[in-house]
């Protein structure tokens, strides 16, 4: 096998756009059970949590629905929401907590699903491959992915695939056709071999660290694709909104950085100015847009997804990017992205140290 170190996570990445496939059909069993619970309830506001990648993906989401429906929305990791003296959010108004979780055995997860269930106007929907899991067990619906499952540690399409799963809910709740006809044929639109030549090109200049920006639905792929980067080729990187990069935040960038902006259509002269902006710092630059203008087309690496599909759909062909780009990272320094170092497949915690609060 080429890669047989991390082969286990090249063939995830790889094959996303099969378990998207799978993931429609999923919702499509499961969108009546779901979106009819939901109308009956008349949630008022709704909260987002997962731990690691999940909480990434929960981001992601809490976005989407928010700018999509105008429904208030908020997202935790779920520390926050079982060990804190009380929810930070108004739990008299009927809520609906949607939790994202890939192994649903996350001690922290399963605790904040119980509290929860301890206040009469939260319910819970719990998204997760992990169809036996504890955390499905308990919630009040859930939306299985089983084909999103994965043997590698490192998350990629279970991540992808719950935010497919849970904006084609949406479409179903929203009855929006549009919504529902684009997120159909995004399989599609996935060619996983698409970028390799550019991501050998930069995998070559062997980055010592890696900034990652992104704005709107695109500052949780951005914090995702940090995650992968430093779970994956042990490089470190973080995220962080693309506008807050101007205000010193990268004065530590050099010729030996990488810098990864997501530029979308809403603020994409915004997101340009920034990423010529960071030429100023000598950094090389990876733009990762549908189609890059004058401004991103200046920056020494683009990878233009072309899809032609509406922005709340086309970002998770842009995500495969950063990922393929991580595998490829490790693949250079002979590491192996199945099992990277101090990645737990699933976290736990002990009671002494956390206990859940009323």
């Amino acid at each position: 096998m080429l890669h047989q170190r991390g082969a286990l996570t090249l063939n995830d990445i790889t094959n996303q756009g099969q378990a998207w496939q799978h993931t429609i059909k999923a919702v499509d069993i499961a969108q009546q059970e779901i979106v009819g619970r939901f109308m009956k309830e008349g949630f008022a506001q709704l909260v987002f949590t997962g731990a690691g990648s999940s909480y990434n993906a929960a981001c992601v989401c809490c976005r989407f629905f928010s700018d999509m429906t105008g429904v208030s929305a908020s997202c935790f990791p779920p520390s926050e929401l079982f060990a804190g003296l009380k929810l930070p959010f108004d739990e008299r108004r009927k809520t609906l907590a949607v939790i994202f979780t890939r192994s649903g055995e996350s001690t922290e997860t399963i605790w904040a699903i119980q509290r929860f269930q301890a206040h009469p106007n939260v319910k819970t929907l719990v998204i997760t491959p992990a169809s036996e899991s504890q955390s499905a067990r308990i919630a009040d619906m859930k939306l299985l992915l089983p084909h999103a499952a994965e043997e590698s540690c490192v998350t990629t399409k279970a991540y992808t695939c719950s935010i497919l799963a849970f904006k084609y809910l949406v479409s179903f709740l929203m009855k929006n056709a549009s919504l529902y006809n684009e997120l159909r044929k995004l399989s599609e639109k996935y060619q996983p071999k698409k970028f390799q030549k550019e991501i050998q090109r930069i995998t070559a200049i062997k980055p010592l660290n890696v900034i990652v920006g992104g704005n709107g639905i695109y500052y949780g792929h951005a914090c995702e694709a940090a995650a992968l980067i430093s779970k994956m080729a042990a490089v470190p990187a973080s995220a962080m909104h693309l506008s807050q990069m101007r205000y010193g935040l990268v004065s530590y960038a050099t010729q030996n950085t990488l810098a990864i902006v997501f530029a979308g259509d809403s603020i994409q002269k915004a997101d340009a100015f920034v990423a010529g902006e960071l030429a100023s710092t000598k950094c090389h630059r990876l733009v990762i847009c549908e189609k890059a203008d004058q401004k991103l087309g200046s920056c020494e690496f683009v990878a233009e997804v072309g899809s032609g599909m509406p922005e709340y759909c086309r970002d998770l062909l842009m995500i495969p990017v950063a990922q393929e780009l991580a595998f490829y990272m490790s693949v250079q320094k002979a590491y192996n992205a199945d099992k990277p170092k101090h990645v737990p497949f699933s976290v736990t915690w002990k009671e002494p140290y956390f206990k859940v609060s009323k």
